[in-house]
């Protein structure tokens, strides 16, 4: 049960792992454009807006519906206790939960829960990501909230899976800087038409969905490889306990041939003595 349980999570791992490696180089090439273009000039939109003071925070936490995944939900759920102890457990923190087991911790402390999501199949990913991005922006630009951060499990490795917190608004907080290598890097000049708040416009909702995306994606690739490497454990362990108990019913059954044999040559013995 268990090696079919690890084969069905690897299965979804490579579907999973196909997606992320799509996005991965279109996000970078994203980022960096929309750095040159938030650079240009400063610019009015709301979805740029800084907060002079933030009062509310939205946070989406990733976690899995089920269990049999190891350590990747007690993982990112410490990582979210860690989030809410540095706050001081304030009541100005709203939760959107993906996966019933952060929804189960954050009602255990208390917290608000403004929404349950489900953990999607492979093929349903795409909406659940639009659905997401519509949530987290809406509350923004309506000034519903003044932050809004992710709470996931960032895939560096399979076998690496560190939790992170990370920043989607204030959007110019939450855009990755530049690598600084041994050269730095060399500025772009773009020739824009028609004009910056018109191309700003598509290419900065773009950037958050993809932004979304990217946590998303990373928390279910994240997830399907800790429950593979689990029920590969599961599986060993299965395999170690079975030779185990091979071995003590061999003996086990060795020392009932050996007492019976004993008992035959005992008795015959008597019969001769007679």
């Amino acid at each position: 049960m268990t090696h079919a349980m690890e084969m069905v999570a690897a299965a979804k791992l490579k579907r999973l792992q196909d997606l992320l490696a799509c996005s991965n180089r279109y996000i970078s090439e994203l980022a960096r454009m929309l750095r040159t273009l938030v650079r240009e000039k400063p610019l009015a939109h709301p979805l740029l807006a800084e907060r002079a003071e933030v009062k509310r925070t939205l946070v989406f936490l990733i976690t899995s519906d089920t269990g049999l995944c190891g350590s990747y939900n007690s993982n990112v759920i410490d990582r979210a206790n860690q989030f809410l102890t540095s706050r001081g457990f304030t009541s100005s923190i709203q939760f959107i939960t993906l996966g019933r087991n952060g929804a189960a911790y954050l009602k255990r402390n208390k917290q608000t829960v403004l929404r349950e999501l489900a953990i999607p199949r492979p093929q349903q990913v795409d909406g659940m990501i639009r659905e997401v991005t519509k949530i987290a922006t809406e509350s923004f630009a309506n000034q519903e909230t003044d932050e809004t951060v992710f709470i996931y499990t960032h895939v560096q490795s399979l076998a690496s899976l560190k939790p992170r917190i990370c920043m989607l608004f204030p959007i110019e907080s939450s855009i990755p800087q530049e690598p600084q290598g041994f050269f730095e890097p060399v500025p772009v000049d773009y020739i824009l038409e028609p004009d910056l708040d018109q191309i700003l416009e598509i290419i900065l909702p773009e950037y958050i969905e993809t932004t979304v995306a990217q946590f998303v994606k990373h928390a279910l690739v994240a997830e399907q490889a800790s429950r593979m490497m689990a029920m590969r454990q599961a599986t060993d362990n299965a395999k170690k306990m079975i030779d185990s108990l091979t071995l003590l019913r061999n003996k086990v059954r060795q020392a009932t041939i050996t007492k019976e044999l004993i008992e035959v040559v005992s008795g015959s013995r008597a019969q001769k003595e007679r």
